[in-house]
């Protein structure tokens, strides 16, 4: 009886063992599929951002040329269009020279836009120098969600940063009349605990 008992115990240590490793093993799987959720839907999100970003862009250049401004031309908010020689508070193109940046947001106040920077700084000067804010609010009793580069009331900061870089069009050794055409590169960070990437989409802009 006591050989009996003993061999009972020792095939319950056993199981128990099994079990866990068993356990185990499905919460690793749970955990490394819920990490690859949470990065796949990251990415879907920051490659929707950036391609808002270069609507943005064409939106901005076909809204200047409709109302004869150049359309490079960052309208100084609230601007009553009666001077278009001083309505410009910004020309992208002019800053393309030396890789500049410019944050540009959907806000009340108009559009935001950042002071030059190079782009030989760091990722994480970058990211939060542009960090993106999330926002709701009801309209006609539907929920509105958007995404804004500077924190108003009720915003949270997300883990996104964006902005968009104006360079020149080199073809061969020479640069390409910056105000015939212009490269537009779409830039969104990504920077969550010690996860860190960035997705870029690029086009171009004509002058017509």
């Amino acid at each position: 009886m006591k050989n009996k008992a003993a061999f009972t115990f020792i095939e319950v240590i056993i199981a128990i063992t099994v079990f866990a490793i068993g356990v185990l093993a499905v919460l690793r799987l749970i955990t490394q599929n819920l990490v690859s959720l949470d990065i796949t839907q990251s990415r879907t999100t920051a490659t929707f951002l950036a391609k808002e970003w270069i609507e943005l862009v064409y939106n901005m250049r076909d809204s200047n040329l409709a109302k004869w401004l150049p359309r490079d031309c960052i309208l100084k908010p609230g601007l009553l269009l009666d001077n278009p020689d001083q309505a410009c508070v910004w020309k992208f193109s002019s800053w393309s020279q030396n890789n500049k940046i410019l944050q540009i947001s959907f806000d009340p106040d108009g559009y935001v836009y950042s002071l030059p920077v190079t782009r030989d700084v760091g990722f994480f000067q970058l990211w939060s120098g542009n960090r993106l804010y999330f926002s709701t609010w009801t309209l006609w009793w539907h929920d509105i969600f958007w995404y804004s580069s500077r924190s108003v009331a009720g915003s949270t900061p997300t883990f996104f940063s964006r902005y968009i870089l104006f360079t020149g069009v080199r073809e061969w050794v020479n640069i390409l009349p910056r105000d015939s055409i212009l490269k537009v590169e779409s830039h969104v960070l990504y920077n969550k605990w010690t996860k860190t990437w960035e997705v870029v989409l690029e086009s171009f802009i004509w002058n017509y």
